[in-house]
């Protein structure tokens, strides 16, 4: 199916195969299968509410939208074992598409709103960059729509739903969730413990990004076990969130230098001799920038490591 402009929420709303199930309830004697299932359901929820608001650029909706598919993707990578018919292999190409194709909207919404809370006395360039960023977010949000309007976007939204709805499930789904989801959390904890260890400020931007998405994944997977693992996995989460937010800011740097890069080359919109100097050096500011968030996020990082074995070794419990 492929929606009208306009029409994603009304669509949604009309067809039952795109209305996601009830929450699932959690709790410390739950199985694997239904803390899985919840967090299947929960952010299948997620995802088509806020989708349903991309038609009117609603406020938060591309984050939002962007948030659970990540979610759901970590989730399948964690917890896919657990699923029967190879639905993790299969969903994940997916979601990483349908998040991508919302990322530029998404890298552009946050740059305007630096600039709109920036000092322009600092940075110097808010009128030269804003209206070429406006245009382009007008462009990346038409785009992100076609795409989330298409046929591909269609069947994933309508497999979503299926999944959260009937899991298939393989017979570990069926045992304790404290004895089953602890050592996914684990490994998905240690590999990004493993990565920030060897990484220091000055280390090359691309490394620092896995890193951040190796922290993501750990986040995601100790919410998903929290419910059934206690507050150790609760606690592991929030430390995980800790870490994410500097090494956030660090890829925030690398993005919106790409970004300027991109707006001195663009010859349909010439910039004064004043205006590309001052692009040249808030190019510049986001070196520094990228280099104090990776420094914040080690002294972050370093900080922890005592709570952090401490959280790992109360999920052993």
């Amino acid at each position: 199916m492929t929606y009208p402009p306009g029409d994603g929420a009304a669509h949604q709303a009309a067809d039952p195969d795109l209305v996601a199930p009830p929450p699932t309830p959690v709790g410390r004697d739950s199985t694997a299968g239904v803390a899985v299932m919840a967090h299947l359901r929960r952010q299948t929820g997620a995802l088509l509410a806020a989708d349903a608001g991309l038609d009117e650029d609603a406020p938060g909706a591309v984050h939002a939208a962007r948030v659970a598919a990540r979610r759901l993707r970590s989730g399948l990578r964690v917890y896919g074992e657990l699923l029967l018919d190879d639905l993790s292999a299969r969903l994940r190409p997916e979601l990483a598409w349908y998040a991508g194709v919302l990322s530029p909207v998404r890298d552009l919404e946050v740059f305007a709103a630096t600039l709109a809370g920036a000092n322009d006395d600092v940075h110097g360039f808010g009128d030269a960059l804003l209206p070429w960023l406006r245009r382009r977010h007008e462009l990346a949000l038409a785009a992100a729509l076609a795409d989330a309007r298409s046929p591909r976007a269609d069947a994933l939204r309508r497999a979503l739903v299926g999944v959260a709805r009937a899991p298939g499930f393989a017979k570990d789904a069926s045992k304790k969730a404290r004895k089953v989801l602890r050592p996914p959390v684990l490994r998905a904890d240690e590999r990004a413990a493993r990565l920030l260890d060897q990484l220091r400020p000055g280390d090359d931007s691309d490394s620092w990004h896995t890193a951040r998405i190796t922290a993501k994944r750990a986040r995601y997977a100790a919410e998903v076990g929290a419910p059934v693992l206690g507050k150790p996995c609760e606690d592991l989460a929030r430390l995980w969130s800790t870490l994410t937010e500097p090494l956030g800011e660090a890829q925030d740097a690398v993005i919106q230098r790409a970004l300027v890069l991109d707006r001195v080359d663009d010859p349909s919109m010439p910039l004064s001799a004043g205006e590309a100097f001052v692009c040249g050096v808030y190019v510049a500011s986001t070196h520094d920038r990228e280099v104090a968030s990776h420094r914040h996020a080690r002294e972050v990082w370093t900080g922890s490591r005592d709570e952090h074995g401490r959280l790992r070794a109360g999920l052993g419990r």
